[in-house]
């Protein structure tokens, strides 16, 4: 918040445009990264020190996003994720050795078009097999968000849906209330949605926002002057008499001459 801020107070911003895609009362509170991260942590180390066997596959639904999760795994449980390539990742040094291609390692965030039909196989996208061709025992856990806020009633960040699946509250995007709290303290002049969530309009959410944002009645900023400045008076040098005069000596009384 350092940026937003000049001279010990929050900077006059005139427009700010935000990622509103939980812009939406459903999603008034998400969990924290870290929350959500232990929850996480909790389950996959559970499940991977039962054996060589237990394999953990993380149905990520997109390729970037989720490097925070990785790296903290792998940190975490000294065992690294396995992705279907590293390209994606060469210009992120500080995760790079948190990932393998090597398939045989206990967490896998690797992806095919049929992941969802491989898993029903109890298979991973990858196609990786135990190396002394026993069935390898698998769980999934699907980060996501969207899923967690459509629930009727609070829940865990940690949900089992199947016998071998789980739901993870993981969230890349700000809640309705963190939203409502960084306007509030920045009040812009404007505010503007970048995405508009799901069964809602440009208009509601503009109507979210508005409020937060100062009327055009206070749009201008509130600086105050340091002082008025003032018109020096001009001098023509020309009217300066310049002379330079050298003085009279003075008599010094008790003298004589």
């Amino acid at each position: 918040m350092e940026l937003l801020h000049s001279g010990g107070r929050v900077k006059d911003i005139q427009s700010v445009y935000l990622d509103t895609t939980f812009c939406d009362p459903r999603f008034y509170q998400i969990p924290s990264r870290e929350e959500c991260l232990r929850g996480v942590l909790e389950l996959v180390r559970s499940w991977i020190t039962r054996s060589p066997k237990h394999v953990v596959w993380l149905n990520c639904k997109a390729a970037y996003g989720y490097e925070y999760l990785f790296t903290n795994l792998s940190e975490e449980l000294g065992v690294q994720v396995h992705v279907d390539k590293l390209d994606m990742f060469k210009n992120m040094p500080d995760i790079l050795h948190h990932l393998t291609t090597d398939r045989n390692t206990q967490i896998h965030a690797c992806r095919h078009p049929k992941a969802e039909e491989y898993f029903q196989w109890n298979k991973l996208p990858c196609g990786m097999a135990s190396k002394t061709k026993t069935v390898l025992h698998t769980i999934s856990i699907k980060p996501s968000t969207m899923w967690f806020g459509e629930r009727t009633r609070k829940t865990n960040v940690i949900v089992r849906t199947g016998e071998s699946s789980y739901r993870a509250c993981f969230s890349f995007h700000s809640s309705y209330s963190e939203i409502k709290d960084f306007l509030s303290y920045i009040c812009p002049v404007n505010a503007y949605p970048n995405v508009i969530p799901i069964g809602l309009t440009v208009d509601k959410v503009m109507d979210f926002l508005k409020p937060l944002c100062r009327s055009s009645q206070c749009a201008e900023p509130k600086y105050k002057p340091l002082g008025k400045l003032k018109r020096a008076r001009t001098v023509h040098l020309d009217s300066v008499d310049t002379t330079i005069r050298t003085p009279r000596p003075r008599k010094m009384k008790g003298c004589s001459q």
